[in-house]
């Protein structure tokens, strides 16, 4: 498998899903915190994606196997378009799940051992998220266990590997006892900042959903748009997108993010012509990409910002 071919396999394209709450988090530390360690980021940020990678490979292979016609696994899925090794995808997976548990096992010993415990949960979701008897991907589950960990979860671990003076949460043993110990008000702190992050994800998969719901049903796929129908999916694609906004609001009035970030308002009007375009038409190839854009324009903005801030008191 080329280089070019591996980056179009695991749909490089999408990956801003979990590198940017990485940077996120980054920022947030450094803004908040005024803490930064580059190599634990380093360290992180090469996880996340191999993890992300894992997550899309698995889904690819688990797709073709179990794909109810040849017509789909000859023209929608790229093992079969691009006649890639089934038996290779497998060595990759297994390749880059290793590099991942290598990575989070130097990072738990440079921070904490509560961490070991949070990455293998995350490892537990990637690969059941299309693999194993109960799928999350197949049933009314796919929104809830992709937009909590790659929005809160990211920027949670991206933070907590970059803060040393206070750890944010901490597992420690002695003898027969272990004590787990956190900040809770830190811990709140960085929920509400994810929170828009956590809502626009779930969209991401939600429009997908909605957009993929005929080719779901004949591949045994029974997603929350399946359960709820398709109009009240297109309205909670509608509640995510605004939600997001308004919960906004919460961790700047707290103190918790700076005033300037009232700036990230204005994206509104561009979400709500995307939302607009959702709701007119729901193709694949025309309006998913909503979505996208959507989380795009309120990310990219705040993290503009986020530099703008942490520019400002370094030139101060």
């Amino acid at each position: 498998m080329s280089i070019s071919q591996f980056l179009r396999f695991v749909d490089i394209r999408t990956k801003f899903t979990s590198i940017l709450p990485v940077l996120l988090g980054v920022f947030y530390t450094i803004y908040y915190f005024g803490t930064f360690n580059l190599l634990n980021t380093l360290l992180f940020f090469i996880a996340a994606v191999l993890l992300d990678f894992t997550t899309t490979s698995i889904n690819v292979l688990v797709d073709y196997q179990t794909a109810a016609s040849e017509e789909f696994k000859k023209e929608h899925n790229i093992i079969g378009r691009e006649n890639i090794s089934e038996k290779l995808v497998v060595v990759y997976i297994y390749i880059m799940l290793i590099l991942y548990f290598i990575l989070g096992l130097i990072l738990v010993f440079r921070t904490n051992l509560v961490l070991l415990p949070i990455g293998i949960i995350c490892s537990i979701i990637a690969i059941t998220y299309t693999y194993g008897p109960l799928p999350i991907s197949r049933m009314p589950l796919g929104e809830l266990f992709s937009g909590p960990p790659l929005g809160f979860g990211i920027i949670f671990i991206a933070i907590f590997v970059n803060y040393r003076d206070s750890l944010i949460l901490a597992l420690n043993f002695q003898n027969s006892t272990f004590m787990l110990q956190g900040d809770w008000l830190t811990i709140l702190a960085i929920f509400f900042v994810s929170l828009p992050q956590v809502l626009l994800i779930s969209n991401i998969v939600l429009a997908n959903n909605i957009c993929d719901l005929k080719q779901d049903i004949e591949n045994n796929r029974f997603t929350i748009v399946f359960h709820i129908g398709k109009e009240k999916s297109i309205q909670l694609y509608n509640w995510l997108t605004y939600g997001s906004y308004v919960l906004f609001l919460v961790p700047i009035f707290m103190g918790w993010l700076p005033l300037i970030m009232l700036l990230v308002y204005p994206t509104v009007f561009f979400a709500h012509k995307q939302v607009q375009l959702f709701n007119n038409k729901q193709e694949k190839a025309e309006t998913f990409i909503t979505s996208v854009k959507s989380f795009l324009a309120f990310t990219l903005v705040e993290l503009l910002l986020f530099v703008v801030v942490i520019s400002w008191a370094w030139l101060s």
